[in-house]
């Protein structure tokens, strides 16, 4: 594939940008698919994301999107919020229900070298090659005289995710577990009332010590994206949340539910408030904090907020090494989405990014074990 054609740059969000991530479908094959609308809400700072755009003829093809953080630890930390080349991506025809290990992927590679399945993989892996090769100068460019980790959040059945990522080099150091939370009938609860951005920014630091043992905690567009709600004893707040409403288009539901849309049951009154339909609205919790003995109060600020908001269902992402998880798990009553099936396993992948006169340095650092990933819900959705 001639490379003429082909060009690479590093540009702000754009309508062309926007139009062409509207455009992906995201998920995995056999799982849930679907395409992401932007809540206003949510939109904070996108404008200041960088996006590596890889364009044909003028058209673009691809984006990594980069997200330049800063913990409270002062660390630099890379999160690639998009990846995806359009029509490149190896995916495996055989099982499309089979989650394709990290293993599983440098086999393919080993027993299919480039170019030997023809044009196709060729034009690929010079694509992808071209992608990665920017986007190590761009890591270089931002961090030169240490090390940055990126990291990225994949779906383990996702081939075509997980394949590319495997390509740029990220391994799997954790698996993110995604709490579902659901009523049919939520209430609303008179001790549980809106917090303002003033008093969250007043509440960094115990959100801060609560996240401590938390690798690339931040606090990127706290108070600008959603509204916290609190749940509040004798005057004093015992629990707080993030809340931000998402819409999707649904393309596919897990195949254990396809019955239901081809006979339409899923059209049925508390079905319909159960299953998601064409269009799928929910919200998500992040950025809680409870103090000791009041966590099942998280409980009640989710049923608080889906009355609110109008839908039946919230979602909270966490890392399975977090201390809070277990917990979570134990004190809250989920409600029966959580006990019909999950929405698949995520898997947290990172890559270090140094020179070579750093190698050393880097076998230490790649060996090193994370803490549990903070996970801010914008990143998922």
């Amino acid at each position: 594939m001639s490379t003429s054609a082909l060009s690479i740059d590093l540009r702000d969000y754009d309508k062309e940008i926007k139009e062409f991530l509207g455009a992906v479908l995201i998920g995995s094959p056999g799982g849930i698919q679907y395409r992401v609308h932007r809540q206003k809400n949510t939109n904070h700072r996108d404008e200041n994301v960088h996006y590596l755009c890889l364009s044909k003829n003028l058209k673009l093809i691809g984006v990594v999107g980069l997200v330049e953080r800063i913990d409270i630890t002062g660390k630099k930390w890379l999160y690639i919020r998009y990846l995806h080349i359009k029509g490149t991506q190896y995916y495996n025809r055989h099982n499309k229900n089979t989650e394709l290990g990290w293993d599983t992927f440098a086999s393919y590679v080993q027993h299919n070298p480039r170019g030997s399945d023809g044009s196709r993989d060729q034009r690929r892996s010079l694509l992808q090659q071209l992608l990665l090769e920017h986007l190590e100068e761009y890591a270089q460019s931002i961090n030169a005289s240490r090390h940055l980790t990126a990291y990225a959040f994949v779906e383990d059945k996702n081939h075509q995710s997980v394949s590319l990522c495997k390509r740029f080099g990220f391994e799997k150091v954790q698996e993110i577990q995604t709490l579902l939370f659901h009523r049919f009938n939520p209430s609303f609860h008179t001790q549980i009332c809106v917090i303002t951005p003033k008093k969250i920014n007043e509440m960094r630091d115990t959100l801060e010590r609560f996240y401590k043992v938390y690798d690339a905690y931040h606090t990127e567009g706290l108070s600008e994206q959603g509204y916290f709600l609190g749940y509040r004893v004798n005057g004093k707040w015992v629990a707080i949340a993030r809340i931000m409403r998402h819409w999707w288009d649904i393309e596919s539901l897990p195949e254990y539910y396809s019955f239901l849309r081809k006979w339409r049951i899923d059209r049925l009154p508390y079905l319909r408030r159960l299953i998601p339909g064409r269009v799928f609205h929910f919200i998500s919790t992040d950025y809680f904090w409870f103090n000791q003995g009041y966590e099942k109060c998280l409980e009640q600020i989710m049923e608080h907020a889906i009355a609110n908001e109008k839908v039946h269902t919230a979602m909270i992402w966490i890392s399975k090494e977090s201390p809070h998880s277990k917990l979570l798990r134990k004190s809250i009553s989920w409600g029966l989405l959580s006990r019909l099936g999950n929405s698949g396993s995520v898997s947290l992948v990172k890559r270090v990014f140094m020179d070579n006169s750093q190698e050393s340095v880097k076998k230490r650092i790649d060996h090193k074990k994370m803490r549990p990933i903070f996970i801010n819900a914008r990143d998922m959705t």
